[in-house]
């Protein structure tokens, strides 16, 4: 029996991947392009990874695309009104995006070069699928899919919220837009968020910018438009909604890259069960987007992925039996990474909390709660802590702050 079959080469499944060939776990990628597709693909996303992604990513040997230009060492919020609501802060560590139709491809190079079997399937694969795979291994681990997930892997309504989606998503890389190395967070309330980042491309360094629309306001109208008009259209929502991006955009030259470049739809948040006993007597373990589906509203997708994927390679690298109560004892340690995220990103797609507002407008005129705000990304369970309690606000804003780079 050939060790564990991993289903799904995102950065979920690439980082479990190759954390078990470190550890000396046979292992089986199984994924519906290989590297060469996948690099010639749409844009699947618009990610930022934080400092603890990227200090996975070393301790793995997998570091790649590390152009100054794409490090952000600062970040900008601003909040719509008169005036706006804006400061700009110093994070503890960089955030670094890198375009995934490169970095994938680089992380499957990897695995491979280790000793990495990558099986390359012509379709999703479905439960059944699942099933006749997992007699060739003693586990399998579902990181992506669509049928597989929805029928392996029921809703957990307890941990789920939301029965729609709370934003509509575009995504795009643009040209003419100043490069500053630096991360943009603009809210406009009622209306929605847009995000922008450096980022490593095949054409070098460019801007990504995230739209996460309110369903029915004034952002959403990017989401009808022809690929052909968007840069324009967004240009006059950037004008009425993140003035600050706009005055960085030289209006001669902004378009997008090209119709690849452009990624549109909406995300439901979803919590699943992890743990699925299948017809062959063996389990199936979700991680990643199988498990978890976020918002990107706080950024935190593929940090989370590449947190549980770590959490579960070490789990599966301590021995089996891989059964439902190893699946089970696993969803729990992954649960206590994810439970921040999932909450935190929850309680953003909702209006501020009154004591967040008041942490806020404190960072304008203080530069350690500003450099404290902005740092929260890279520190989920602290952030929540933070963000969720009134009173530890109140000791933050009161007691002179506290510098979150003094806690890595």
């Amino acid at each position: 029996m050939a060790g564990i079959g991993i289903v799904g080469a995102g950065i979920s499944g690439l980082t479990l991947a190759l954390r078990l060939r470190q550890r000396g776990v046979e292992t089986t990628l199984y994924c519906e392009r290989d590297a060469a597709a996948m690099r010639a693909s749409r844009l699947p996303s618009t990610v930022a990874r934080m400092g603890h992604t990227q200090a996975r990513e070393r301790e793995l040997g997998s570091e790649h695309y590390r152009d100054p230009a794409s490090l952000m060492r600062t970040a900008k919020l601003s909040i719509k009104g008169e005036p706006p609501l804006e400061f700009t802060a110093n994070v503890a560590e960089p955030f670094h995006a890198v375009d995934f139709r490169l970095l994938i491809p680089a992380f499957m190079d990897d695995f491979a070069a280790r000793g990495g079997e990558i099986r390359v399937v012509d379709k999703a694969p479905d439960a059944a699928q699942v099933d006749r795979w997992s007699r060739e291994h003693e586990l399998m681990v579902v990181a992506a899919g669509r049928r597989s997930v929805a029928e392996l892997f029921p809703r957990d309504p307890g941990r789920s919220p939301f029965d729609r989606p709370q934003r509509v998503l575009t995504a795009g890389l643009y040209r003419g837009l100043d490069l500053e190395a630096a991360f943009s967070y603009n809210i406009s309330g009622g209306v929605g968020e847009i995000l922008r980042a450096p980022m490593v491309t095949r054409e070098g360094v460019v801007s990504a910018i995230l739209v996460e629309a309110i369903p029915g306001g004034p952002l959403e109208e990017l989401s009808r438009t022809s690929w052909q008009d968007v840069p324009g259209t967004l240009l006059g929502l950037l004008r009425e909604h993140a003035p600050r991006l706009a005055e960085r955009v030289d209006t001669a030259a902004f378009e997008l890259l090209g119709p690849d470049d452009l990624l549109r739809g909406a995300v439901t948040p979803t919590v699943r069960h992890a743990v699925a006993e299948l017809p062959s007597g063996r389990i199936a373990l979700a991680i990643g987007d199988a498990w978890i589906t976020n918002d990107p509203i706080t950024g935190q997708g593929a940090n989370l992925g590449s947190a549980c994927a770590w959490i579960a390679a070490d789990a599966i690298a301590a021995g089996g039996p891989y059964d439902a109560a190893f699946g089970r004892a696993t969803e729990e340690r992954m649960w206590e990474a994810a439970a921040p995220v999932t909450d935190w990103t929850n309680a953003f797609l909702q209006p501020p909390a009154d004591h967040v507002l008041r942490l806020l407008v404190a960072a304008t005129t203080r530069q350690d709660l500003a450099d404290l705000v902005l740092s929260l990304f890279s520190d989920p369970p602290y952030a929540w802590s933070v963000l969720s309690s009134p009173e530890q606000v109140g000791r933050i804003v009161d007691g002179g702050g506290e510098r979150l780079y003094d806690r890595v």
